[in-house]
């Protein structure tokens, strides 16, 4: 496919990994593809592992499946956040199914072995993951990048050249699947997500409602 015409999401959590998920975006905005941020909330900014901030374009309730061309999961511990959402999820799993390419380094094969996609695949992760991915019925390798189908995989940040080029290469390679020809835009006609940013953002640790002995991370102002 021409990658000007290519519609992509990369998918985003608290504690995601910087380089992990600002690099491929902005490489494949840099070829003219219409690159947009799935997070859970876009009324709140999420924070990396180091609190570099990305505000989300739209929610998983947002889009459907048939507008991308291929989803980009980064690494850190997002993905853990990643697949305790059933929207994300989902999305992840029907943009594989249609024949979509899913790409996914370090921690995402935590959201690969959920979707239940790394089944019979070769894949590869951070080795901290891949008894998970295993246990999935995936076939851990520990490379720098694997491409088996429409599944993208690689292990840390350091990997992100190879990483990155296998997916233009993908993109370049093979006719799009996409089966809609809607241009996605961030929601309430904001811009775009944007790597600049004024300050970092702080998250701990909050309760998931009142009176409750259950947590989640929450935005510090």
């Amino acid at each position: 496919m021409n990658l000007a015409d290519a519609q992509i999401a990369v998918l985003a959590e608290h504690l995601y990994q910087e380089l992990e998920l600002w690099y491929p975006l902005l490489r494949l905005r840099e070829e003219g593809a219409n690159v947009v941020v799935i997070s859970p909330r876009i009324d709140q900014p999420y924070a990396s592992k180091l609190g570099y901030p990305v505000t989300g374009d739209l929610t998983p309730a947002d889009v459907k499946p048939e507008q991308f061309d291929a989803v980009i999961i980064p690494g850190g511990f997002a993905p853990e956040g990643i697949r305790r959402d059933k929207g994300m999820v989902d999305l992840v799993k029907g943009i594989h199914d249609q024949g979509g390419l899913v790409a996914a380094i370090c921690h995402a094969g935590w959201v690969l072995a959920t979707a239940d996609i790394a089944r019979g695949r070769t894949v590869t992760c951070v080795s901290l993951v891949k008894d998970d991915v295993i246990n999935a019925g995936g076939n851990y390798v520990d490379q720098p990048v694997v491409r088996d189908g429409n599944i993208i995989t690689s292990r840390l940040p350091s990997d992100l050249p190879v990483f990155a080029r296998e997916i233009v290469k993908y993109l370049r390679e093979e006719p799009s699947k996409r089966k809609s020809d809607e241009k996605l835009k961030p929601a309430k006609d904001r811009p775009f997500s944007s790597a600049a940013f004024k300050k970092p953002v702080h998250t701990a640790m909050g309760p998931r409602g009142k009176a409750s002995a259950n947590y989640i991370t929450v935005v510090v102002e």
